[in-house]
């Protein structure tokens, strides 16, 4: 199985597309992650005014260490070699029953997921998010071993809330529904706005399985 042809058959259909998964309650479930769980800062070395919250991690638990820092930082401050891959145990946070719902397709390909909270200024500077950041900086061979699912789930529309793909034109997303995002691409994302911005992001093992369920549940406009 080569898994840069199968990432490639995924990025012809689009650098971002909608899936044919919706989660209704995607505010609801928002509101309850801030009523029962403490959301942590996101890669804490950096003052980017970013938190997370755990969907799945090293030990199904939340406190965010490795899996919303740095992977590449960590491993190089700890002597450890993380990956994607390896946060797979599901915290409580994956309880809420839509939210399993809407990764069921996925559920035996799922590697480090979580929601982002962008609070007011917060932002992600220009980069690319590459499938083994210990293989890209040390120039070995890269090998697109897994790729991205994200829903926006609040507070997340244009104007005040901007995602910019491949020096594009700001994108539009729906609240609640599930799209494909080639996050190997430059990208940026900032919030303007007075309240936080919450996004689902899922990482997905890159298999002939993963891939085709993608093609299947391609939304047909």
């Amino acid at each position: 199985m080569n898994k840069n042809s199968l990432y490639r058959d995924l990025t012809s259909l689009g650098t971002k597309y909608e899936l044919n998964i919706k989660m209704n309650d995607a505010v609801e479930f928002v509101e309850w992650t801030e009523q029962n769980f403490d959301y942590v800062k996101y890669n804490p070395r950096k003052d980017y005014r970013r938190h997370g919250l755990s969907i799945t991690s090293l030990d199904g638990g939340l406190s965010g260490k490795p899996d919303l820092d740095s992977v590449y930082d960590y491993n190089r401050q700890n002597n450890t070699r993380w990956t994607e891959r390896d946060f797979t145990k599901p915290t409580p946070v994956y309880e809420w029953k839509s939210l399993q719902q809407c990764l069921e397709p996925f559920k035996e390909h799922l590697f480090r997921t979580h929601i982002v909270r962008l609070d007011t200024g917060g932002f992600f500077p220009p980069h690319r998010d590459h499938p083994d950041e210990y293989q890209f900086h040390h120039n070995s061979k890269v090998v697109f071993d897994t790729f991205r699912l994200i829903m926006p789930l609040k507070n997340c529309y244009l104007p005040g809330v901007v995602w910019i793909i491949d020096d594009n034109i700001p994108t539009q997303w729906v609240t609640g529904r599930l799209y494909y995002v080639d996050t190997a691409k430059i990208h940026t994302l900032f919030n303007t706005t007075n309240d936080p911005s919450y996004w689902l992001i899922v990482n997905v093992d890159v298999n002939e399985e993963s891939v085709k369920k993608v093609c299947e549940l391609l939304k047909q406009r």
